[in-house]
């Protein structure tokens, strides 16, 4: 886990990074989000008994995130949205 944290460069490693990417912007966050508007108050003591503080807020901000692309929901934020998670991944970041 610590190389696909800081650099990875082995085929292995790149594949398990972007299998773990692909995860948190498909499959948890959107079903995350589900659970959170399903029952906030369950959803909100499950992270609190499964995670850590920084877990938690990640987890949050992630849905946070999700919830205002919703409400500007237009080609031109979704075209934003790629561009930053671009850059995210292969500009900002090493």
């Amino acid at each position: 886990m610590c190389t696909l944290r800081n650099f990875p460069n082995q085929i292995e490693h790149c594949i398990e990074w972007a299998r773990d990417n692909f995860n948190k912007l498909f499959v948890d966050t959107p079903g995350d989000l589900i659970s959170f508007i399903d029952n906030q108050k369950l959803f909100i003591a499950q992270l609190k008994s499964d995670g850590t503080s920084a877990g938690i807020r990640e987890t949050l901000e992630r849905i946070l995130k999700f919830i205002k692309m919703k409400q500007q929901n237009s080609f031109e934020k979704c075209v934003q949205l790629a561009r930053d998670q671009f850059n995210a991944f292969y500009d900002h970041s090493i």
